[in-house]
């Protein structure tokens, strides 16, 4: 199996609500934007015996057994490049709309000052 093809078997699309798959999304592993990955999941996917025949998921369950870091970065690197894609978020959306325009990430905080509250015994019954 080839990248491309792992890729169309992933993101199938969805013909009935207009969602297009990866191939069909202008997309192809070029799209990953990193061809030392997509080379290096060639080289993963002859690795694995009978890829012709296996279903998706057993494919990538292989995947991240055998070649962990660059399945996990492959996956990652498909879920952005198909989600971002604008002919998916057209239909998604129904329009041309960014999914996540706003990007808000929280800060880490000290969970230790959160301690008290746990340790703390529950109210009795009836005092609430």
């Amino acid at each position: 199996m080839s990248v491309d093809a792992l890729l169309a078997a992933m993101f199938p699309g969805d013909p009935a609500r207009k969602v297009p798959g990866f191939a069909a999304s202008g997309l192809d592993a070029g799209a990953l934007g990193n061809s030392e990955m997509a080379q290096a999941m060639d080289r993963a996917l002859s690795d694995l015996p009978q890829t012709q025949t296996a279903e998706v998921n057993e494919i990538l369950r292989a995947l991240r057994q055998s070649h962990p870091e660059t399945a996990q970065a492959f996956i990652d690197a498909a879920l952005v490049a198909y989600f971002t894609a604008p002919a998916v978020i057209r239909a998604l959306r129904g329009g041309p709309e960014t999914l996540f325009p706003h990007v808000w990430t929280l800060p880490d905080i000290d969970y230790t000052l959160l301690e008290p509250v746990f340790e703390r015994a529950p109210p009795p019954e009836g005092s609430a």
